[in-house]
């Protein structure tokens, strides 16, 4: 069977597409991110001032949208994205958006907090270099 992380779910037949668990599963990982969360990373970075940052972060919104199961009723606010951005920009993001998360006034657009952006950024970050326990570098090494 075909990837179907890069593949669009028209070009798939529907007992190609991924069932839910498996679906889950890719999108629990730590380097599938969500438009949500790429888009307010994006405007956050944006309004403190970092936009070449911000413009390394958006391209994960280019990328191919994960392959839904075949009954998934979410529109694009819905989508998830294997992120693959430069490890280096991944720490620049959580080291930033660590540093953000201290001060008080510092907000999304939408009046809310930071909303995990610092620990999804974390985990992105842990997942790249082997650090979080799911990572797959880290079951190769005999880990949990």
């Amino acid at each position: 069977m075909r990837s179907t992380s890069a593949i669009w779910a028209g070009d798939l037949s529907p007992s190609e597409l991924p069932g839910w668990s498996t679906y889950r599963a890719r999108c629990d990982a730590g380097d599938v991110l969500s438009r949500w969360l790429v888009e307010r990373t994006v405007e956050l970075l944006e309004d403190v001032g970092d936009g070449v940052l911000a413009a390394r972060v958006s391209v994960v919104l280019e990328e191919a949208v994960l392959t839904r199961p075949v009954d998934h009723r979410g529109g694009a606010e819905a989508d998830f994205f294997q992120a693959r951005l430069a490890y280096a920009d991944v720490c620049a993001v959580a080291t930033r958006l660590a540093a953000l998360a201290t001060d008080p006034s510092v907000r999304l657009r939408t009046g809310r907090g930071l909303g995990g952006l610092p620990e999804a950024w974390a985990e992105y970050r842990d997942w790249i270099d082997g650090t979080h326990p799911r990572s797959p570098s880290k079951n190769a090494e005999g880990g949990q």
